[in-house]
C-alpha cells in the first residue's frame, strides 16, 4: 500500500471517528444518558468487530470491507465477525468473490437507491468459512438470476431484500 493510500485510510477513519464523538459530545449536552450509553455501547461493538476482521489476516478482504463504505455512495455495509478466525488463505478469494457480487449488484441496481447491508462471516467447521450478505434495497429482479448463474446462493424478496451466501473451502 503506498503511503499516499495509508493517508487516505487514516483520514477517513479519523472522520469517522469524529463524527462519534461529536455524537457523545451532543448527548452530553442534552443530557441523554440513554442515548450516550447507547453510542458508545455501539462504538465498543463496531471496535470489536473491527479488531476480529483486522485479527483475521486476510489483509486485502479488510482493506476493502474497513474502505467499503467510504468507497461506495450508494451502499452501506456492516460486518460481523462471529469468531476469531484466520482468512489467510482465503484473502485473495474473499476479496474477488466480493468485488464479483458488488458489480452484479450494481448493474441491478437503482441509481436513487440506498442500500444497505450485513455481512456476518461464519466458521462452521475448520475447512469452510460461509460469509452471509444481507441487503435492504430495491433491486431489478433479474439480481437473482445473474448472482445465481456466478454460484451464489441467493433468496430474493422482491420487495426489498436480498441475501446472498458464499461458501469458501
Amino acid at each position: 500500500m503506498e503511503n499516499q493510500e495509508v493517508i487516505h485510510l487514516l483520514r477517513h477513519k479519523r472522520h469517522d471517528w469524529m463524527n462519534q464523538i461529536q455524537l457523545i459530545q451532543g448527548y452530553i449536552t442534552m443530557g441523554k444518558m440513554d442515548r450516550l450509553e447507547h453510542q458508545v455501547n455501539q462504538i465498543v461493538q463496531e471496535a470489536e468487530e473491527e479488531r476480529k476482521l483486522l485479527n483475521s489476516s486476510a489483509y486485502e478482504f479488510s482493506l476493502w470491507l474497513l474502505s467499503f463504505n467510504w468507497e461506495n455512495e450508494q451502499y452501506r455495509l456492516k460486518y460481523l465477525v462471529n469468531a476469531d478466525v484466520d482468512l489467510s488463505r482465503h484473502d485473495h478469494k474473499l476479496l474477488a468473490y466480493a468485488k464479483r457480487m458488488m458489480n452484479i449488484l450494481d448493474e441491478h441496481s437503482h441509481s436513487e437507491e440506498l442500500y444497505e447491508g450485513t455481512l456476518e462471516i461464519h466458521q462452521p467447521d475448520d475447512s469452510k468459512f460461509k460469509l452471509s450478505w444481507n441487503w435492504n434495497g430495491l433491486f431489478l429482479v433479474e439480481v437473482e438470476e445473474a448472482l445465481s448463474g456466478e454460484g451464489f446462493l441467493t433468496a430474493h424478496d422482491p420487495g426489498y431484500e436480498l441475501s446472498i451466501e458464499m461458501m469458501i473451502e
